[in-house]
């Protein structure tokens, strides 16, 4: 054993993933552990007594609403336990489909309507009534979908009158769920960058030995403009949001126009739409499907901050190995071929040469190319060779499990060559993974404090939000949208060449600057100097504000008062330019009315419009106030609850 630790201990310092993954490779624990299926499969037994349990409810339930509900409910276990190619498949999604019909629940029925629309005639031509039952629950499905679209499309018409009239409306926690079920993804302030494809024309790429790869401002830059729309190149969920969110994209099923569709090889997973679950299975869920309870059994992937970093690993592996560079993730033309192995995946990480990928500074830095993925941080050599050792052995059982797979669809085998590269290359995706992960998020309303709290739903790599610095008082934040992309924006002014500043720990809002540095020195191996390091800054602030220049941004004043005595003129003492302290007073203590003003506008689900007053609030709070100020983190906090009621969103 001592030759080994030695030999790997060597390797791991070198930064020599390849030599690693052949040194490990030869333990006989790793050698010998054959990968087999594990999943939850289907039940057509267990679905006949669901399905007749739902039956049973409508005959005796008394509470006609109440019942529908139940029903609805065991009709989702029905489904979910049912072969898709099965005549209670059918049966069950119709009468679902009806139920959500009886309950006014027009966008469901129309939801399971296009699910059993979906449905192929090769699944039930094996004789003639099954041929009969699937025409005849098609044409029930027709009907229902004309009924709902035409009821839907008068409910609309409704509502628009109802807004029309101009009442002021105070929404629950409930409705403002219900009207937010819809999320649009915002584009980028300004134009897009040439050079950054997730990016605005206000940001630029930018490269120096002390501050590595990271993003300035092109020009000033207002406080709530969207400076990024990244989509992540791979994304997975956590195992306690299987149930609960589309695997897809990501929406939350409990919201109230959504259903749950299930996989029609599993019984784990759930979607919110046909459309998503056909993507999902063309994409990677096809790949991952017959092994998926591998990478949710409990204990093994503890220790990994609740993420599920071996089936991002898993998934971004996949998709560097199914899909060239030039076909991109969102090109479903692509998806629908019969896929094929990536030559340049396995010519890159077969070659010895670390710095084999290039960055060509006139390449558009795309977030689904390889090659972004290829140059995020690893911190390979200065990682305890222990750690290394086990994400070694978590590589190779990644490799395992896709090489299964591969093997199920008939895809090429792989050689002993190609196996190693595969694990090489989870590897470096996995170090990867643990400095440049990014959580996908979603916000719960909560009635009683209406705040919006964040829950975690699952994990990315986001390549382009990678190029992003850290700083303990950000000004930036991230919010996750639909299909796992996320929106960065500015949270206050950021002046033209300033650095944009993401979190990527601790804030000095909650945290003192030693355990901070502590925290990022252990994760991501950099001793933080950001403005709140460097100056100490201590939390709760003073609520005494202190004014700044507006013209050089100099913090300090000289008072001289005017002989009559109404008001107080301060002289900058770096370029004199005069301030009439009294007047600006009257103006920030208006603008703070409307802060506050902005807050009662939140507590009635009124964000759109606190939006507004804060925005203009903190554009006088930045050019007038020295930073940091309690006045300015006040109106950001908000800021951040008017987009936590914009993006992904749920219920309790």
């Amino acid at each position: 054993m001592e030759p080994f630790i030695s030999t790997f201990k060597e390797l791991s310092q070198k930064g020599d993933r390849q030599g690693m993954i052949r040194v490990i490779i030869e333990l006989p624990c790793v050698l010998n552990t054959k990968i087999t299926k594990s999943y939850k499969g289907k039940n057509d037994q267990q679905a006949a007594l669901l399905y007749q349990k739902s039956l049973d409810i409508m005959k005796e339930g008394n509470n006609k609403m109440d019942e529908e509900s139940k029903a609805c409910n065991i009709l989702t276990e029905a489904l979910f336990a049912a072969s898709a190619c099965s005549l209670i498949f059918m049966n069950a999604l119709l009468e679902r489909a009806k139920h959500w019909y009886k309950l006014g629940a027009w966008v469901r029925c129309l939801k399971d309507c296009e699910c059993m629309l979906a449905l192929p005639l090769s699944f039930y031509d094996k004789d003639a009534e099954s041929k009969n039952i699937y025409f005849e629950h098609k044409k029930e499905c027709f009907h229902l979908k004309h009924e709902c679209s035409r009821k839907l499309e008068i409910t609309i018409r409704r509502k628009k009158k109802t807004r029309g009239k101009g009442s002021a409306m105070h929404c629950s926690s409930a409705e403002i769920t219900i009207v937010k079920n819809i999320v649009s993804t915002p584009t980028v302030h300004g134009k897009l960058n040439n050079g950054l494809k997730s990016c605005s024309d206000a940001v630029a790429f930018r490269f120096d030995n002390n501050r590595g790869r990271h993003l300035v401002a092109t020009r000033d830059i207002c406080a709530g403009s969207v400076l990024i729309v990244d989509q992540p190149f791979s994304s997975s969920m956590v195992k306690e949001a299987l149930d609960r969110n589309c695997l897809h994209c990501y929406s939350s099923l409990k919201l109230e126009n959504n259903v749950r569709i299930p996989c029609r090889m599993c019984q784990t997973v759930s979607y919110c739409t046909e459309t998503c679950r056909k993507e999902s299975w063309e994409m990677y869920h096809k790949y991952e499907c017959m092994i998926l309870n591998l990478f949710f059994e409990e204990g093994f992937n503890q220790g990994k901050n609740k993420l599920s970093h071996l089936l991002l690993a898993y998934r971004t592996t996949l998709t560097a190995v199914l899909y060239p560079n030039d076909k991109k993730q969102n090109d479903m033309e692509t998806k629908h071929k019969s896929p094929s192995l990536n030559t340049e995946f396995f010519k890159h990480h077969q070659s010895r040469e670390k710095n084999s990928v290039i960055s060509d500074t006139n390449k558009i830095y795309d977030p689904l190319d390889y090659t972004t993925v290829l140059q995020l941080e690893t911190h390979c050599t200065n990682v305890d060779p222990n750690v290394n050792a086990i994400r070694s052995i978590e590589a190779v059982f990644v490799a395992k499990c896709l090489v299964l797979s591969l093997d199920e669809i008939g895809i090429d085998s792989l050689d002993n060559e190609k196996f190693i590269a595969l694990a090489t290359a989870t590897l470096q995706h996995l170090q990867a993974i643990n400095y440049n992960a990014y959580e996908i998020v979603e916000n719960v309303h909560n009635g009683i404090t209406h705040v919006w709290e964040p829950r975690n739903v699952g994990c990315a790599i986001y390549t382009t939000v990678s190029l992003t610095n850290h700083s303990c008082y950000p000004n930036v934040v991230r919010h996750s949208y639909p299909s796992g992309k996320v929106v960065v924006r500015a949270l206050r002014c950021i002046d033209k060449g300033n650095e944009i500043l993401d979190c990527y720990g601790p804030q000095f809002l909650s945290e003192g600057k030693l355990p901070r540095r502590e925290y990022l020195w252990k994760k991501y191996h950099f001793m933080c100097e950001c403005d709140a390091c460097k100056y100490n800054w201590q939390f709760p602030l003073p609520d005494t504000l202190n004014y700044k220049c507006k013209t050089c941004s100099q913090a300090g004043y000289s008072f001289t008062e005017i002989k009559n005595g109404m008001h107080i003129i301060k002289h900058c003492s770096q370029c004199n330019e005069k301030l009439d302290y009294g007047k600006l007073n009257k103006q920030l203590c208006r603008s703070i009315e409307k802060r506050v003003n902005a807050i009662s506008k939140m507590y009635q689900g009124c964000y759109e419009e606190a939006l507004n007053q804060l925005l203009n609030h903190i554009d006088l709070v930045e050019r007038f106030l020295k930073t940091p100020n309690i006045e300015s983190i006040k109106t950001q906090q908000c800021l951040i609850q008017c987009y936590n009621s914009f993006g992904c969103i749920s219920i309790n």
